[in-house]
């Protein structure tokens, strides 16, 4: 809620040219900042309620966030006084209760921002921000606006790199003191939140460093850390919408604990083994470093000292673990402290020895690795009731059993967290131990799936699993698409597995799984990996930790798991439900060159000057994709959740699995060859080879020879006629097709009442006086439409639309389409401004680009194209349909082919994602044969008219008009997210048979009647079958 301050000055602002705002609450009053902008300067408000006089001692930064230049003469206002040549004073001016600065900057050079303070005359008490300059964002840099959406948190961006980056003494210490302090201006900003995360990660990666000119003691590390993860668990109680990323923060961090005892410890284990404390050996090093500056380093350093006691003093062993734990000896003498020597074995000291440094590994975790498994456990023990005690003991003591089964050790962790989550609610101080367990756990489940998968698990176990890691997600994943995927899964599971038609419907319930995996995976990608650029770039990372940032961040997640045991069970389910050879990954169309390579690693520095198509035998998904990479087809099958595939979905490239050995033979048989690829309406990858000279020489579409339409030129009848009077001459075949059904179709089939704006309105309308402007400015831009270039024609195609959006309904219009609509029995709408402006949108969808495009390629002149707008209630779906009368599949003629969704047909015909529930059915026969069952996420339900688009440019022979242009109902339609788990069409198989039957009948009763095949839209309502629109099938042979 903004302040009374804040309201204050947007009243004294233009709000729409707001481009930052923000208040500051200080001692003694708050301090109100906005920023406006308009074409030509920047216009800096600062208004305050601290008792005066105040003075505002400000600079200019130019280049950087740090910098802090004397503003030019030219932005200083009036009265302004200089200081030094460094920096202006400007004097509040009184405003009533309040002081008031304003500042009036030049758009074109204006600064990147104006750091200042205040100074209280008087008392000369300086006012500052927690100590540190204000800083207001002006003029902010094109690489910050693609990286922040918040400027305030790429102010906080600019801090954490100034810090971590300057000259200045440095360690872990200072490091997590300043974000305990930043921590308070963040709150629950989640985009502040994830910047805290990627900067800590890099730090937890080694990229930044752990000290620099300075020694901290451990006990001072640990006092930080521990007011650190405290503050973090405060705020992961108030603040439900961090979250996320308050835990993803606490895996980069330890616990704290008892810091001292590093230190003291290791001088009792020297001292109880006589160990002297002589320079120029690995244990007083070690202690020096312990004693100086203790770090995360240190587990690993105690790791790999038990192993080389363990192998009896073998140094080979003691170097490949601080390898494997990231220590290399480079790193061991680069410390301030370094260590520099090799650890002695003394033999007789080596059980004593073992038994002392397991000991002190366990106090080494208690302060750097929070998320431990067996530390966690220990620090949350004071919290645990006796069932959690139980399941604790048995994870602990079963951790390494190989055998204890995955399944039995899965399903403890995830009673252990729900069992959990209520104390994670609620628990007030300890909820940073339970956090810290909570973490442990769900990591611990992501490393038993992880081992477990090589091992020979049966389908019944991967089913069990895929239930119990859901559901594990789902105790912190707010996500109703899982939610109901995962009901729909145990409803599935009640019943016998793995025969066919089980196999389908749980194909389909996993594929909505994986959806919402990618969508998580997405969603972190999208949030984490510009920052991650931005710091590490900053931070002079590793170029190839920056690039594979976000993909180790889900390696290192549930999520990862849930999308292996997807990817182990998926050949599974296709083989019993008898399903195709492709798994598609990244859909797309395209064409390209084949080139075939035994690996994509192999090509990730080639440059492919033209499209290409690749074939490799082995993807291992950390990829990159090589510019001008049209499609990856692979035998191999990919993780959805791996970098390679986050990348093919971004930049749009087709990417798919074929299970199918000769497929892939035949592929990559046609190497250097051009191919045409897509994916069909059954999720199968179809290709088509070109002839080389026909490939080489293509022209481009809107090039190619047009099949030219002749079509009539119609005119003005009438502005509204009925069903009856529905004719070619008048309206479209959507409209004429209806009225040939009436007395054809039996009554169980239902037609809708229907009305139109024939032919020759829109133009009518246009040409008529009180439009008279409007068609002036229409005609110009019709006039430049096809001359004009692609970005130029857009912006006309805008404007195009926007014209006619303009019009003015003539009185005569309106009293004829009432007269009309009343004898149709249609009601006349009571917002009839919605309802003018869902005409003129159908009218206007003569302009859009696909439109316009398609007319061009297929010769069709502009002024041809007439548009007529059918009217019609909308059929309150239950469910919608479409039926090919002829299996565009296979293409016979003696079976239907449908397809059925949840809501209105929308999500059928337009980019909704998932399959419909899709079927093939003998016309005779009429025994349905389900080919996929549903995976639709969302459904729309609506009531109300609708405008249906109906030109005389769509159902042409060799040519598809449908869908080019826009049908818009005058209420718009409810989004719902399904839910599958009670709906009839999918658990009650008597009525789905039914259906499918009467689907069917439908089909086959209508080709009938029009003597054609055709393309069917109806819905089904209250126990009623309805046909709202027919059509001649496209590509068939008696079209």
């Amino acid at each position: 809620m903004p302040t009374p301050l804040m309201e204050t000055l947007r009243k004294q602002t233009k709000e729409e040219t707001i481009s930052y705002e923000y208040t500051y609450c200080l001692d003694g009053g708050e301090l109100a900042i906005a920023v406006g902008k308009d074409e030509n300067q920047y216009r800096i408000s600062l208004i305050t309620d601290i008792d005066g006089p105040l003075i505002l001692h400000w600079g200019i930064s130019k280049h950087s966030r740090q910098q802090w230049v004397l503003p030019p003469a030219d932005i200083r206002p009036s009265g302004t006084v200089v200081l030094q040549d460094k920096a202006a004073e400007t004097t509040f001016a009184e405003e009533g209760d309040y002081r008031k600065v304003q500042l009036n900057l030049a758009g074109k050079d204006a600064p990147i921002g104006i750091p200042f303070v205040v100074r209280q005359v008087g008392t000369d008490r300086w006012i500052k921000d927690n100590g540190r300059n204000f800083y207001i964002p002006v003029a902010v840099s094109r690489q910050y606006k693609e990286t922040f959406k918040d400027v305030a948190v790429a102010g906080l961006a600019d801090t954490i790199i100034e810090r971590e980056m300057g000259p200045h003494s440095w360690t872990l210490m200072h490091r997590f003191n300043l974000c305990y302090d930043l921590l308070e201006s963040i709150g629950g900003n989640v985009e502040g939140l994830a910047l805290i995360y990627v900067w800590l990660r890099f730090s937890a990666l080694r990229q930044l460093d752990w000290q620099r000119n300075y020694n901290t003691q451990p006990r001072e590390l640990s006092h930080a850390q521990d007011r650190l993860t405290l503050k973090l668990a405060e705020q992961y109680q108030r603040q439900p919408q961090g979250r996320e990323f308050i835990r993803l923060i606490l895996t980069t961090l330890g616990r704290g604990g008892e810091g001292q005892r590093v230190r003291d410890e290791v001088l009792n284990i020297m001292h109880r083994h006589h160990i002297k404390e002589i320079s120029g050996h690995f244990m007083e090093e070690w202690h020096q470093k312990l004693h100086n500056n203790t770090t995360p380093d240190d587990v690993v350093i105690c790791e790999a000292y038990l192993a080389f006691l363990k192998a009896n003093g073998n140094l080979d062993i003691f170097y490949k673990t601080l390898e494997a734990g990231g220590v290399t000896r480079k790193r061991l003498k680069g410390f301030e402290r370094s260590i520099v020597s090799d650890p002695d074995f003394i033999a007789h000291l080596k059980e004593a020895l073992i038994h002392d440094f397991e000991h002190f590994l366990g106090i080494l975790k208690s302060v750097h690795s929070g998320t431990d498994l067996g530390t966690a456990i220990h620090a949350a023990r004071h919290l645990f009731d006796k069932k959690l005690h139980d399941l604790m003991d048995f994870i602990w003591a079963h951790r390494d059993d190989p055998g204890t089964r995955a399944g039995i050790l899965v399903a403890k962790i995830v009673e252990g967290r729900q069992h959990l989550k209520m104390q994670l609610e609620y628990a007030g101080t300890n909820g940073r131990d339970a956090l810290f367990v909570d973490l442990a756990l769900d990591d611990f489940l992501r490393v038993v799936i992880e081992r477990n998968l090589c091992h020979d698990i049966s389908g019944d176990e991967l089913a069990e699993l895929i239930t119990m890691v859901t559901e594990d997600l789902l105790i912190t994943e707010e996500n109703d698409e899982l939610e109901y995927s995962l009901g729909h899964w145990k409803r599935l599971g009640q019943r016998p597995r793995f025969k066919q038609q089980w196999s389908l419907e749980a194909k389909a319930v996993l594929d909505r799984v994986g959806r919402a995996l990618g969508a998580v995976i997405d969603r972190y990608y999208q949030i984490l990996q510009p920052m991650a650029e931005f710091l590490g770039t900053a931070f002079e990372a590793e170029p190839w930790i920056i690039t594979l940032f976000s993909e180790e961040v889900v390696r290192g997640s549930p999520a990862f798991a849930l999308a292996a045991l997807l990817r182990q069970i998926d050949p599974v389910l296709r083989k019993s439900a008898e399903l195709g050879n492709w798994q598609v990954i990244s859909p797309g169309q395209t064409t390209g060159i084949v080139d075939v390579v035994s690996n994509m690693q192999s090509i990730q520095s080639k440059d492919f000057s033209q499209n290409t198509v690749i074939i490799a035998d082995i993807i291992t998904g950390a990829e990159e994709i090589p510019a001008n990479i049209s499609a990856i087809i692979t035998p191999d099958t990919t993780d959805i959740v791996s970098h390679v595939a986050i990348r093919a979905r971004n930049a749009k490239v087709l990417f798919a699995t074929c299970y199918d050995s000769d497929t892939i033979a035949q592929l990559k048989s046609i190497r250097g060859h051009w191919l045409q690829l897509s994916v069909n309406v059954a999720g199968d990858v179809v290709f088509e080879e070109s002839r080389e000279a026909d490939a080489k020489d293509a022209k481009p579409l809107s090039e190619q020879s047009a099949i030219p339409h002749l079509l009539s030129r119609p005119g003005f009848t009438d502005y509204a006629v009925t069903a009856g009077e529905f004719n070619e001459g008048n309206v479209g075949g959507k409209s004429h097709n209806l009225k040939q059904l009436h007395g054809k179709v039996p009554n169980w089939i239902h037609l809708p009442a229907s009305v139109a704006l024939p032919f020759g309105v829109f133009e009518e309308v246009l040409f008529r006086e009180e439009n008279r402007k409007v068609s002036k400015q229409y005609e110009a831009l019709i006039h430049d439409i096809d001359k004009e270039k692609e970005n130029a024609r857009d912006e006309i195609l805008g404007k195009l639309r926007k014209t006619v959006m303009s019009l003015a309904a003539p009185e005569e219009l309106v009293s004829c389409l009432r007269e009309a609509m009343y004898e149709a029995r249609l009601p006349w709408p009571e917002n009839w401004e919605g309802a003018w402006r869902g005409i003129k949108g159908v009218w206007a969808s003569k302009w859009n680009d696909r439109a316009l495009l398609s007319r061009k390629i297929r010769g069709i002149p502009h002024d041809d194209l007439f548009m007529a707008v059918l009217i019609q209630e909308v059929v309150e779906a239950e469910y919608s349909f479409v039926i090919h009368t002829v299996n565009p599949l296979t293409g016979d003629g003696k079976e239907v082919y449908a397809e059925v969704v949840s809501g209105l047909g929308e999500t059928l015909v337009g980019n909704y994602p998932g399959r419909a529930l899709s079927f093939t059915c003998n016309k005779d026969g009429l025994k349905p044969k389900i080919k996929a069952f549903p995976s639709k996420s969302i459904g729309l339900f609506g009531r109300g008219l609708i405008f249906r688009s109906d030109s005389n440019g769509e159902d042409l022979a060799d040519y598809a008009g449908a869908g080019l242009y826009d049908s818009i109902m005058l209420e718009p339609p409810v989004k719902t997210r399904l839910d599958y788990t009670e709906e009839l069409l999918i658990q009650d198989e008597d009525f789905r048979n039914e259906f499918m039957v009467s689907v069917a009948t439908i089909g086959a009763i209508i080709e009938e009647a029009l003597g054609f095949p055709q393309d069917i839209e109806g819905a089904y309502c209250k126990g009623q079958y309805h046909v709202v629109q027919t059509r001649p099938q496209v590509g068939t042979a008696n079209e």
